[in-house]
């Protein structure tokens, strides 16, 4: 994408900048911008589900498949608005690119809107990407696409309301050292994690690896390793997991000093054992000496599709841990 674009747009979430365009994966991107115009163009390329947002409310819904021009109406009332696009669906695998956004011959780009000074990070899989959250467990598996909507995640929905930059590094299926079903072994979160666009890092020669200076979150989400340990079996060791989780805080840690932990766990099936084991790490994280990390265990009606929490739910999540995420950030909910 032209630096001149790039001047003018706001990209929140895990971004590469390319010749051709700017591409991701992750759940939620977005990128905002001003203004005063009566259409906006996108010049999209991706399989993906999109939501369109004018002064930061949902105007329109809508979908992409293969490289397309989607025209959408402005304000049209001669003043500068805020305008958002955000991919409400996950690539697991593949990206998507966006390549322009243009607006109609009278138009004009307003200033780039500002960064927040309140920044929180999501990491975890299916729960924390919103996967089926609009679906019913009496839904076909076949409709996750189109009853995925990630900007009505937990994550998404306390990020918005903290009106904070966030990144939701969240890859559905994929555990912390064990995938579901052991799908795609070797590309777990913990390696899926060092990748820009994580969703086509395995098929790239040369995917570009993330550098987190572009990013320091004062406050971190955990919510991994339900894929360590439902499904079909065998399930991770249990010790490697919970080294392979230590390793995992030291190098955020390391990557952004000061940062806050919240560590989040729920019931799995069949053997219950996420919740035990992530009550044993956060234990041990105290006994070695370290104030950075909170704890909660959530429980959540998983009538969505394919036992995933529904929008209901998602909701009752982000109040659940609203306040304990306002008081590691030291924020006020405004």
């Amino acid at each position: 994408m032209k630096s001149s674009m790039l001047d003018k747009l706001l990209f929140s979430g895990r971004w590469e900048h390319r010749a051709e365009g700017s591409c991701a994966s992750a759940p939620n991107v977005n990128v905002q911008f001003s203004a005063n115009a009566k259409f906006v163009t996108f010049d999209l390329e991706g399989y993906s589900r999109w939501r369109f947002d004018l002064d930061g409310k949902p105007v329109t819904y809508f979908q992409t498949s293969g490289r397309a021009t989607k025209k959408l109406g402005a304000a049209s009332d001669g003043k500068n608005h805020l305008y958002r696009l955000i991919k409400i669906s996950e690539n697991n695998p593949g990206e998507v690119c966006l390549h322009s956004v243009g607006l109609d011959a009278t138009g004009a780009f307003g200033a780039k809107p500002l960064p927040s000074n309140r920044k929180v990070e999501f990491i975890g899989d299916s729960y924390t990407v919103g996967f089926g959250n609009e679906g019913s467990d009496t839904d076909p598996a076949e409709m996750e696409f189109e009853k995925t909507d990630a900007s009505k995640s937990y994550a998404f929905v306390l990020a918005d309301g903290f009106k904070a930059d966030f990144q939701i590094n969240a890859v559905s299926g994929r555990g912390l050292v064990r995938n579901y079903a052991n799908i795609a072994p070797g590309w777990n979160l913990a390696k899926l994690y060092n990748y820009t666009v994580a969703g086509s890092a395995a098929t790239s020669e040369n995917p570009a690896l993330w550098n987190a200076e572009q990013f320091h979150p004062q406050v971190i989400v955990v919510f991994v390793g339900i894929n360590d340990f439902q499904g079909e079996p065998p399930y991770a060791d249990k010790e490697i997991f919970k080294a392979a989780y230590a390793r995992f805080l030291d190098k955020l840690r390391e990557a952004h000093p000061g940062v806050k932990f919240l560590l989040l766990s729920t019931k799995v099936w069949p053997n219950d054992d996420l919740t035990p084991t992530i009550q044993e790490i956060y234990d041990a994280q105290i006994a070695a000496g370290f104030r950075d990390v909170e704890y909660k265990d959530i429980q959540t009606e998983n009538s969505g599709l394919l036992g995933h929490p529904n929008v209901l739910s998602h909701q009752e999540i982000a109040n659940i841990i609203r306040p304990i995420i306002a008081r590691l950030g030291g924020w006020l909910s405004r």
